[in-house]
Formats: C-alpha cells, structure tokens, sequence
C-alpha cells in the first residue's frame, strides 16, 4: 500500500498530525474523509476533495484499501456512492465534475475508474518529490439530467 500513498505515517505524532488535519478539513468543509471498516476492523480510507481553482478545478475522490479488501469492490462502492452523493442534490460540496487520480501503473484505481463511469482525461507529468510517476487523471461529469440545484 505505501507504494500509492501519497502521505505516510511513520509514527504515533505523524498519525495524530494527520487525524488533526482530517478534522480541520471536515470544519472548513474542504475534505470529507471516512474510514472504511468491515466486522470492526479498519480496510480502508476514502476522501471527498473539494475544487479549488485554478489548482484543483474539479471535486476529487480518493481511496485506499488493505490488501485482503481489493477485489471485493469495496473501492468502487465508495466511489460509486460518493458519486451519487456529489451528484445528488446535496448543498454542503457541490460537484458539476468529479476526479480520480492516480499513478500510472495502479491497475486497480483504473479499473474502479473505469467501472465507475469515469473516463481517462489525461496523463499528468510527474511533479517531483510529492508525485515522482506520471499519473492518470479520470473525470466523471455531472449528467445533463440531474440539475445542480
């Protein structure tokens, strides 16, 4: 798993730097995360992205699972409802476009992706030392049936 992270946590005040973080997002309304757990056990993490233009023009979806919870869809329904969320009406995040990045040669997120309905937009160049690979950046718009209110 620390081969996609972005942020590792390498100790106890790395993880409580995080936590205080995710908490002043969640104030701010900025980025919404969750734990995924299955029967009180911890696999996985998903975060909701709010846009920030010019820098991140479109709402970000992200996700992190443990090896024993891939292939079992767990990413795809946090995105799939993640999405159906952004997209359904509610007023506290607001999404006409939704992304989904990752490095390129992370199979797995092109497949959530790509089973989400989210189409491969671009490859973005590497920005070193935070993003050293190139990554794919997927986007899903919101459809011209459902009205942003």
């Amino acid at each position: 798993m620390r081969r996609w992270l972005v942020n590792r946590i390498d100790n106890e005040d790395e993880a409580r730097a995080v936590l205080a973080r995710q908490q002043e997002s969640w104030a701010d309304g900025t980025r919404l995360s969750w734990a995924v757990e299955l029967e009180s056990t911890v696999i996985g993490h998903f975060v909701i992205k709010a846009a920030n233009p010019p820098e991140t023009p479109a709402t970000g979806v992200g996700y992190w699972t443990v090896a024993e919870a891939r292939g079992k869809s767990v990413a795809s329904r946090c995105v799939q409802t993640a999405t159906e969320w952004l997209f359904g009406g509610q007023d506290i995040m607001p999404a006409d476009e939704i992304e989904l990045l990752h490095t390129v040669g992370n199979e797995g997120s092109c497949r959530v992706a790509q089973k989400c309905g989210y189409a491969l937009e671009s490859v973005l160049a590497p920005m070193p030392p935070k993003f050293p690979s190139e990554g794919h950046r997927h986007l899903r718009k919101r459809p011209a049936s459902i009205r942003n209110p």
